[in-house]
């Protein structure tokens, strides 16, 4: 895959002129940065949000890039750092030179007197001069300044304008006026800097250039010129000077950027919750973007405070990447946890049990409200146990509308059942099967609604004891009877398992006092004294527990007739 920065610094790494490219390297390198960080938690968000979807996504491998630009930049590095020392190593032998020419110019100046001879001289010293190059900043005010008033003295020494013609001063003097016009020129120039520097270095070459002018004259150029020159580098200082006070409050911009987000990321960083998380990553996004807008620093402090910000940011996502993964193993418990509640809400939405099933949903849905959220999970999981509760719900409704029409045409039925039953002449032969099929043809009817129940109950068996005493049966028969069609019309309500249940309950509660009642009697048999009195209460006592103990026996008959459900 290309990238249009490593495209560019390749380039670049093959100009010839490296030194006066840097700025424009630099750039390319903050803007390769910025564009690097940016992707990289681009693809991290993306990541997360196609994670967060059950999906993934094509990671790309941004540390190819950054081994390519920087190892490219690093050769640049290399080899400029090559020709800035090649070039000072030339500036330094052209200073040299430059030097031992002014010594020659100077002994010239001092000892040759021999015009034609002195003139080969400095011809040969002037030519010498003109083709070497650069030399240090620092001392080339210096230089040139020395070299201009050994010039001068050169030309002054031995009467050199004696042989020029005035034409020659006033052309001389024509042509240092026009260097003059264009150093003032220069000075309100609004090109680059640098353009500034390269366009001085070049006047000045034409200023020395340019021949002797009449003495009259030469003081009054002299100082325009150097009053032009020296307002140029005044201009070129003070470009610098706020150049790098800019570059001190861009340091100083980008400090508090470091320091107000550092504040933010150990700001509750041990009780951070995911709301928060999200929230400070916006946070670190807009600080990058803020980071964006500030230009350079120095050169040794930018590279400093840029490290220490992308480090910063890098271990913010760093620690919210092993949150988000300790959270989705925490969410995956949870969602497991769920899974299993639905997977029974659908066996129990499957069931025909009406009853049952909807106890089994509600403890579900209070199961669920108290289990923990499973994040990122928990929306779709909500919706699927949701719909499987309202199914189920939705088709109880409809059963039980249904069921409501059922039980109160059963409860019609169960009426006339009545009514025709206290019309029946039980005949003398086959009473028993007759009596049966009667009770049969109540009991099939099925049941009927709960608060009916005990009313219609009552009813038939007040009908069914008359008939019963008709056919003179033992009481135990007719007690065992009647309590059987109590139980098979519990049999076929919807709730038989409660009312078998409560009725179990009764009778035990029931077994239990008597047989206390009792216990406690014979208990004050014991008391009696025999005496013609007493015994006629004895018998009374003995009587009373009889009954007691038969009535113990119904009880206990009925309890073995309930089903065990």
């Amino acid at each position: 895959m290309k990238n249009e920065f490593i495209e560019k610094l390749s380039s670049k790494v093959t100009e010839e002129d490296l030194i006066s490219n840097i700025r424009e390297v630099n750039q390319l390198r903050t803007d390769f940065d910025d564009w690097l960080l940016k992707s990289e938690s681009n693809q991290q968000v993306e990541t997360l949000k196609a994670k967060d979807q059950g999906q993934e996504i094509e990671q790309i491998d941004f540390s190819v890039f950054k081994e390519q630009f920087y190892t490219l930049y690093g050769t640049y590095k290399e080899n400029r750092k090559k020709q800035i020392a090649l070039k000072n190593d030339l500036e330094d032998a052209n200073l040299k030179q430059k030097s031992a020419l002014i010594s020659e110019l100077k002994t010239l100046v001092e000892n040759e007197e021999n015009i034609g001879s002195a003139f080969k001289s400095f011809n040969t010293i002037q030519d010498t001069w003109k083709k070497i190059g650069d030399i240090p900043r620092s001392k080339r005010d210096g230089i040139q300044k020395e070299y201009s008033r050994l010039r001068e003295m050169f030309f002054y020494n031995i009467n050199i304008y004696r042989e020029i013609k005035d034409h020659d001063y006033k052309r001389n003097t024509q042509l240092k006026q026009d260097v003059i016009h264009k150093l003032q020129s220069l000075r309100n120039d609004e090109t680059q800097i640098r353009e500034i520097e390269k366009s001085l270095r070049l006047l000045q070459d034409e200023w020395e250039d340019i021949g002797p002018v009449n003495n009259d004259e030469w003081e009054i150029l002299k100082s325009s010129y150097w009053e032009a020159v020296r307002s140029i580098y005044d201009k070129i200082n003070k470009h610098y000077e706020e150049y790098r006070q800019i570059q001190n409050d861009n340091l100083v911009k980008k400090r508090e950027i470091i320091d107000s987000l550092k504040a933010k990321i150990e700001d509750n960083s041990a009780s951070r919750n995911f709301k928060d998380w999200n929230k400070l990553t916006i946070e670190v996004k807009k600080a990058q973007e803020d980071w964006k807008k500030i230009g350079f620093a120095s050169k040794k402090d930018n590279d400093k405070i840029w490290k220490e910000f992308r480090g910063l940011c890098n271990t913010f996502f760093d620690e919210r990447k092993v949150f988000f993964k300790s959270k989705d193993e925490v969410d995956q418990k949870a969602r497991d946890l769920k899974k299993e509640l639905i997977e029974k809400a659908i066996t129990f939405n499957t069931s025909n049990d009406i009853p049952n099933a909807t106890k089994g949903l509600i403890a579900l849905q209070k199961e669920w409200k108290s289990a923990k959220n499973a994040g990122k999970y928990e929306r779709k999981l909500w919706e699927d146990f949701r719909k499987v509760c309202d199914d189920f719900f939705g088709r109880k409704q409809e059963i039980s509308s249904e069921l409501q029409k059922t039980l109160e045409a059963n409860l019609n039925a169960k009426k006339k059942v009545i009514a025709s039953f206290k019309e029946v002449k039980l005949t003398s032969e086959n009473k028993e099967q007759q009596l049966k099929n009667e009770i049969n043809s109540f009991v099939s009817i099925g049941g009927v609604r709960k608060d009916k129940l005990n009313g219609i109950l009552t009813e038939y068996i007040a009908v069914l004891k008359g008939k019963l005493n008709g056919l003179k049966m033992k009481p135990e028969q007719i007690e065992a009877t009647i309590f059987k069609v109590k139980i098979d019309s519990f049999a076929v309500m919807e709730n038989s398992k409660d009312l078998f249940y409560k009725e179990k309950n009764i009778l035990r509660k029931r077994i239990t006092s008597l047989e206390n009642d009792l216990m406690q009697s014979e208990n004050n048999l014991g008391f009696f004294s025999i005496s013609k009195g007493a015994e006629k209460l004895f018998d009374q006592v003995n009587q009373k527990n009889e009954e007691t103990k038969n009535e113990i026996a119904i009880l206990k008959r009925q309890l073995k007739m309930i089903p065990n459900e």
